[in-house]
């Protein structure tokens, strides 16, 4: 599996039908190796992991990332072993817990994270699959963002993946999980030279994560504080988690992710009108072709 190339997210809830059909092929011909699927309360991570694969040749697909509390270990594992078998070295299993108040608010439990998180690792890997094995065990990668939960990534996954991350904690990470372990890095980027613009449309995207608890306390760890927190996030935090400008602005933020050692850097093209839909004019700009 080459994980080498860039990578990009794509919030597919946004998207029709039919502009997923033109969007998935683009993105290969683009030259990204992989497309990463978010899950929240609409399309099925697994089931867009499948439309994807078959509709590609070489493209990766990745639950970035694929909620807990949805289902249970046994039905994860046997969804992520079938697109295995189906798709070799193909798919990549990104497992995350989300935030509390946001699961409890769409009718899920939400208990103690890690603690779950590490029953479920647990539960893929026993779980029973009987049928035709994958060549290779799909890698199982999770949303790692402080410590305790970077650390059971370390014990009892193949790996973390990152959100919302500037390159000095992707350091930071690499140098904790050492050589032997997947780092993803993800990136989002804006194509707006624009300082104004590209600020409010940074705001607008931000105020969910900012008023979610488990990423308070990420931005907290790397040392911003409440004022960098307030009304959609102070200049200093947004600038070292949101990389926008120009087209060498934005590669530069890539290539700082892979100087401090990731092995993959995935893409969010985030556009200045504050909407999910992705901008074909960053995708095309930051193309690895």
């Amino acid at each position: 599996m080459d994980l080498r190339k860039t990578g990009i997210l794509a919030y597919f809830d946004t998207m029709t039908a039919a502009e997923i059909a033109v969007f998935v092929p683009a993105i290969e011909r683009l030259g990204y190796s992989t497309l990463w699927i978010p899950e929240t309360f609409g399309r099925d991570p697994f089931v867009m992991a499948a439309r994807i694969l078959g509709a590609t040749d070489r493209i990766i697909a990745g639950g970035g990332i694929v909620n807990v509390w949805k289902r249970e270990p046994m039905a994860a594992a046997a969804a992520a072993r079938t697109l295995a078998e189906l798709y070799p070295d193909r798919f990549i299993l990104g497992l995350g817990v989300s935030a509390g108040p946001f699961m409890v608010r769409n009718g899920l439990k939400f208990a103690k994270p890690v603690s779950y998180m590490r029953d479920y690792l647990a539960g893929i890997r026993d779980a029973p699959f009987k049928a035709p094995a994958p060549a290779h065990e799909p890698p199982v990668v999770i949303a790692g963002l402080l410590p305790k939960m970077l650390r059971l990534g370390i014990e009892a996954s193949d790996g973390i993946i990152t959100a919302l991350a500037p390159p000095s904690r992707v350091a930071a990470m690499r140098r904790e999980l050492g050589p032997g372990k997947l780092l993803l890095a993800q990136q989002m980027v804006m194509l707006e030279r624009d300082a104004a613009k590209a600020r409010a449309g940074v705001r607008a995207f931000m105020r969910f994560y900012l008023n979610a608890p488990p990423y308070r306390r990420h931005f907290a760890s790397m040392g911003f504080d409440e004022a960098d927190m307030q009304d959609g996030g102070g200049d200093r935090l947004l600038e070292a988690v949101i990389a926008w400008g120009d087209e060498r602005a934005l590669h530069d933020r890539i290539r700082a992710h892979y100087a401090a050692g990731a092995d993959h850097v995935y893409i969010i093209p985030l556009s200045a009108d504050g909407g999910r839909l992705p901008d074909m004019r960053v995708i095309e700009a930051l193309a690895p072709r």
